[in-house]
């Protein structure tokens, strides 16, 4: 019914139970004294649920983290005290490959020369400005010889033009000013042979084409050291421009000491006067100069930019790779793993991994009980439910773990047969959600076997094809458990979750590309293995669970057999009550099928709802199913008492139910079938007696205890009960009258709130109602009349007035009792 759970939550509240108050007021101030306080909010539901949730988040946490964490302080050379197995995935930093990395960036960084391009034209320059200086002055210089010897050639000259006047200069002093204005030294002989001839622009570019090719090639100090560091090139920055120019071909670029070869081994135009070409040469030579300049800073900034880039190289040791066996003596490789996995691991880190593995369970199984609560209508069983579940988590993460350990063991043996991490696929991971779908819900399952995925992968350290892979296997094994009514059902459902797996693998394995070796075709076997296992363990912890308080449907199929001993009792002692529980039955499961409740559930439940009418002191033949002919027993009962018997058969019902261990479930249907019912016969009897003594009369005391249907199949038991007697009391059970009696009395039960709590919506009651009226026209049909003789007209005459006669001393009902509750809502 909608809001329900919220009901059902503000009745928790507004009862909840006071742990202290059947104490003893010594017993209360001992308890305060002893116990502390806090602990009495675990008497709540809630509380228990929280503290299960973090002990089992807790536990697992421990289970899931690696155990061994401690420091291995080993030297090199040194045995093996034992064999040392990676207890996690961890990096090692590879000092060599890493040296060879930042070798190879080095390498493959140019140095960088800054070069002067424009010393050539500077050269070019100071030759061009000192040969026209020399060659202007000599000239000069003769002028005024001719002058002087000439005076009156001067005297002609006119007066306006404006003669330069002519300073004229020793050698010395001639010579020191061509040395400035040409950059380079000469000697007094050299400079006299220059003179001689005038400084010919034919010397001029002699020395000009000597120097130039030299200056455009460019000119490095020392060309071994640049031919050392660049072979892989250079870098060239020159002073005009600001990207950096690389040059690979070396061989063209002089060293100081070739070009002043060159210079000596080229030809001029004035080899013929061997003075004059000595001076020329000598001239060049000192003329250039080294062009191209290593820059140290530079070049080291380059260098540390391209280090920069450089990643350190790690390689990787798996979890649960051996590092080392016992015995062996330790090389540099094992040591660099030790100090890897000491740093990797150190042992404050065991408790953060533990805390964040607790904080993820911890928020999964909190997820998994709200939706429970919340949206499977599993409030009344959340705390059982979240054990089970707690048990089969734990109990997964110690199968992993030991598959684990398996392959870490075949890993250390160096067996090449079997892949170590082909035995993770042979995990029965399917287990738990098989168990979870037969013993609580298939959409817990469903969500379960997410988690156990989940935490089986996190155990193991899986990749995403492992957890795929077992999240698969987990839906098929919970889809097979949930209509299982025996056995062998559990094993064939174990099959398929192996074929399942078989494909799984083979679909995973070929998306890898993995798929080629009989290596990687034996480990889609090990699927079906693990598939097998799942069958066998759910077949085999089943029977061990049920006791716990699970109901699954095998175990319904079991105490739906009519051989069981509460059944055969109650055939012996009570055959109407008997054969009035197997109609009911056979009702609530129709039902129960229409409107999506379990019907295995509410058969069994309808079969043993009315068990405490059996026994000695059951008083089975004071309920009118089973009486017989003669006399109503209650008519010399007082009502009170009357109410008492029939309100006491529920009790007597739990008591027989959990003496035979028929489950939580079953129990629940027993005390909930009646609800808080009132019994109306008996309380108008009352109060008409009441009225002539004047005595008031509490309806508390002919109420049934309740409390009120808690689930589906409860009030469908509760339903069917009503439907099945009231309708037998129908002299014409025509399809039109029983449609209309069940239609009231399930509009009545309705009207007066007794299926508030049970989340049956309106359509479910409707579904319901068709339900009962088709099963019901099915058991109550009529049959043609035989003909009668006479003595047979007879007998069922005083038969016929005996029944009547009984019937005036039965409880009856009111003609008009449910047509209130139908003008109560509105119909």
């Amino acid at each position: 019914m909608p809001d329900s759970q919220n009901k059902i939550r503000a009745l928790d509240k507004s009862k909840k139970p006071d742990p202290k108050k059947n104490l003893g007021n010594g017993a209360r101030k001992y308890a305060a004294k002893v116990v502390p306080e806090w602990l009495f909010f675990f008497a709540e539901s809630k509380w228990q649920r929280w503290a299960l949730i973090i002990a089992t988040s807790l536990i697992a946490a421990f289970l899931i983290t690696p155990k061994s964490f401690k420091l291995y302080d080993l030297t090199l050379g040194e045995p093996a005290p034992e064999t040392i197995i990676s207890p996690i995935t961890f990096k090692v930093f590879d000092e060599s490959a890493t040296n060879k990395n930042i070798d190879e960036v080095l390498k493959s960084v140019r140095p960088l020369y800054d070069a002067d391009e424009e010393m050539v034209h500077e050269v070019q320059k100071r030759i061009a400005t000192a040969f026209d200086f020399m060659s202007d002055y000599l000239q000069q210089e003769a002028e005024a010889k001719r002058e002087a010897e000439n005076p009156n050639e001067s005297a002609a000259t006119p007066d306006h033009q404006i003669q330069k006047v002519f300073r004229p200069m020793d050698d010395e002093a001639l010579k020191a000013r061509f040395e400035n204005l040409i950059g380079a030294n000469i000697s007094p002989s050299g400079f006299a042979v220059l003179k001689s001839m005038g400084f010919n622009p034919r010397i001029q570019r002699d020395l000009t084409s000597m120097v130039t090719p030299v200056l455009i090639k460019g000119i490095v100090q020392n060309r071994e050291l640049l031919m050392r560091d660049g072979k892989q090139g250079i870098l060239l920055k020159f002073k005009t421009r600001d990207k950096l120019e690389p040059l690979k071909d070396l061989s063209s670029i002089y060293d100081l000491a070739e070009a002043i070869h060159f210079i000596d081994a080229e030809e001029n135009d004035s080899t013929s006067d061997p003075a004059l070409s000595k001076t020329i040469r000598k001239l060049a030579r000192d003329l250039i100069n080294v062009s191209i300049h290593y820059n140290k800073e530079k070049s080291e900034a380059l260098k540390k930019e391209a280090l920069a880039q450089v990643k350190s190289v790690y390689f990787q040791v798996a979890k649960g790779e051996p590092i080392i066996k016992e015995g062996e003596p330790l090389n540099e490789g094992h040591i660099k793993k030790l100090e890897g996995l000491n740093k990797a691991n150190p042992e404050y880190s065991r408790y953060i991994i533990i805390a964040g593995y607790f904080l993820l369970l911890l928020l999964l199984l909190r997820l998994v009980s709200y939706y429970s609560e919340m949206h499977l209508d599993r409030v009344r069983y959340a705390t059982e439910d979240l054990i089970l579940l707690s048990l089969l988590l734990l109990g997964t993460i110690i199968l992993v773990r030991f598959t684990s350990m398996t392959s870490a063991a075949l890993t250390a043996s160096g067996k090449p047969t079997i892949s170590p991490n082909a035995i993770l696929y042979a995990a029965p991971i399917a287990t738990g959600a098989m168990l979870t779908a037969l013993m609580v819900d298939g959409k817990i399952a469903f969500i379960f076997s997410a988690i156990l995925a989940i935490t089986a992968t996190l155990t193991i350290e899986g990749d995403i094809y492992l957890f795929t892979f077992y999240f698969i296997s987990g839906i098929v094994g919970l889809h097979g458990m949930i209509y299982v009514l025996d056995r062998k059902s559990m094993l064939r459902a174990g099959l398929v979750v192996g074929v399942v797996n078989m494909v799984s693998i083979a679909a995973i394995k070929m998306a890898l590309g993995q798929l080629h070796t009989f290596h990687e075709i034996y480990e889609v076997g090990l699927g079906f293995l693990g598939g097998l296992l799942s069958g066998l363990l759910a077949t085999g912890l089943s029977p061990l669970l049920e006791p716990l308080g699970y109901m699954t449907n095998i175990k319904m199929s079991e105490l739906a057999n009519l051989n069981h001993p509460l059944l055969k009792e109650m055939a012996q002692e009570a055959p109407g009550t008997y054969h009035h529980s197997l109609l009911v039955g056979n009702l609530a499961e129709a039902a129960a099928e229409a409107i999506g409740a379990n019907p295995f559930l509410a058969r069994v439940g309808a079969m043993f709802h009315d068990i405490g009418k059996v026994g000695k002191t059951a008083k089975p033949m004071y309920f009118i199913e089973n009486q017989g002919r003669g006399p109503n027993p209650h008519d010399k009962l007082e009502p009170s008492m009357s109410a008492l018997i029939l309100v006491t058969h529920v009790k007597h019902g739990v008591e027989k139910a959990k003496e035979h261990r028929l489950g939580q479930p079953i129990i629940d249907i027993i005390q909930q079938h009646h609800g808080s019912n009132l019994i109306k016969y008996f309380y108008v009897k009352a109060l008409e007696k009441a009225e002539k003594t004047n005595q008031t009369v509490s309806e508390d005391k002919y109420r049934y205890s309740g409390p009120r249907p808690q689930t589906k199949e409860a009030a469908l038991v509760m339903l069917a009960d009503v439907a099945e007697a009231a309708c037998r009391t129908l002299a014409d059970p025509t399809p039109a009258r029983i449609q209309k009696r069940v239609q009231t009395l399930v509009l009545g039960l309705f009207s007066e709130g007794q299926l508030d709590q049970s989340t049956l919506t309106l359509k479910d009651l409707h579904a319901i109602t068709k339900s009962f009226v088709r099963a019901l026209q099915g058991m109550l049909h009529t049959r043609v009349e035989y003909p009668k003789s006479e003595f047979q007209d007879k007998t069922n005459a005083d038969t016929n007035r005996q029944q009547a006669d009984k019937d005036k001393h039965k409880p009856g009902r009111s003609a008009d009792e449910n047509g209130t509750n139908i003008r109560r809502l509105g119909l």
